[in-house]
């Protein structure tokens, strides 16, 4: 009966070690477990960024862009960012001069360059390039035009506290070209240098 008691204890004591071992084992795969899906739901949170939208400036505005940028680079001036807004002004002026063509400024509240060309043919450079051909009658030394002369569109395309544009160009209802861009802040305050940021406050 002893014996036989011993053995019952014996056994009981082997299964219970046997028990134990399963449990300690199962407790280490979980933490192994833990720690690997940890890992991997790391690596899941390291999303890609997000691409970037799609540029909404249509070729024109590019173009328009592109063309004032040349420019300012070339003078030593920050670049214009796009704005919308002005862009939005400067094609609902547009549309009103759709009708006549007529080179008549829209009195708003930014800096106004405006241009009208015979035909449909003139695009956005265009429009620049006879702005910005005004650069030979601006007197640096005056800080103003030389006597007789227009030069207040190539200096408000090199103003420097202008940092904003906008501009829109529409085919009118006789076949001719009539362009706007509009600039924020104003430039071309009389006795300003336009290449230096002046005090405009008062």
């Amino acid at each position: 009966m002893e014996e036989s008691w011993k053995t019952c204890r014996s056994t009981s004591n082997f299964i219970a070690s046997i028990i134990i071992i399963i449990m300690m084992s199962s407790c280490i795969l979980a933490v192994n477990s833990s720690s690997m899906q940890n890992q991997c739901q790391g690596h899941q949170i390291q999303r890609p960024p997000p691409l970037a939208p799609p540029s909404l400036l249509t070729a024109d505005d590019e173009a328009f862009l592109a063309d004032h940028n040349k420019v300012r680079l070339h003078a030593g001036e920050p670049p214009f960012v796009w704005d919308s807004k002005l862009a939005s002004y400067a094609r609902v002026y547009a549309q009103k001069r759709k009708q006549d063509c007529d080179l008549i400024h829209s009195d708003g509240p930014y800096g106004e360059n405006i241009f009208w060309g015979e035909g449909n043919h003139w695009g956005a450079a265009d429009a620049v390039r006879l702005w910005v051909r005004e650069h030979r009658y601006y007197d640096r030394a005056t800080i103003s035009c030389k006597p007789g002369k227009v030069c207040g569109h190539y200096t408000q395309i090199v103003w420097r506290e202008s940092v904003r544009l906008g501009c829109a160009r529409v085919e009118c209802s006789n076949g001719d070209t009539f362009a706007i861009c509009s600039y924020d802040p104003p430039g071309n305050y009389v006795g300003d240098d336009p290449f230096a940021f002046n005090d405009n406050t008062n």
